[in-house]
């Protein structure tokens, strides 16, 4: 009777560990989201929104630096040429590639650089075709 007391004991104390480990598993999964801005709140809030098209990447530690060639932009720089730089986490990896085109929302980081996070409104330009047909026309870079 005594054993049979302490493998209850052991099995229920078992299905509290669980429960407690599922729940905290829960909570840092909560935490990994964010709140994507509506289309209105991230142009209001980006200092430059563009459609570009990545060049090159660089990574140096944590930050990769990609260079766009800007094909039309409705805020910040008129140049051809724009440096978005991404700090990367484990939480967070930038997923720009070369040669595809994006849509950016940037807003300079810490050291004035612009910058893109992760709860970012940037996306691939075909994937942004609702967000492109509110922009409108938009302007060239010279």
């Amino acid at each position: 009777m005594k054993y049979q007391r302490i493998i209850v004991a052991l099995v229920v104390l078992s299905a509290l560990l669980s429960l407690t480990s599922s729940e905290t598993v829960i909570a840092e999964n909560e935490s990994l989201k964010c709140r994507v801005f509506s289309f209105n709140e991230a142009y209001s809030a980006s200092e430059a929104v563009f459609v570009g098209k990545v060049l090159s990447v660089e990574k140096n530690g944590d930050v990769k630096t990609f260079v766009f060639e800007v094909e039309k932009y409705w805020k910040g720089s008129n140049k051809k040429e724009i440096k978005i730089y991404v700090y990367e986490t484990m939480r967070y990896q930038a997923y720009f590639q070369t040669d595809e085109r994006y849509l950016i929302y940037a807003n300079p980081n810490n050291e004035g650089k612009l910058s893109v996070g992760r709860c970012s409104r940037s996306r691939e330009a075909e994937d942004a075709k609702e967000d492109l047909e509110k922009l409108g026309a938009g302007k060239k870079p010279v």
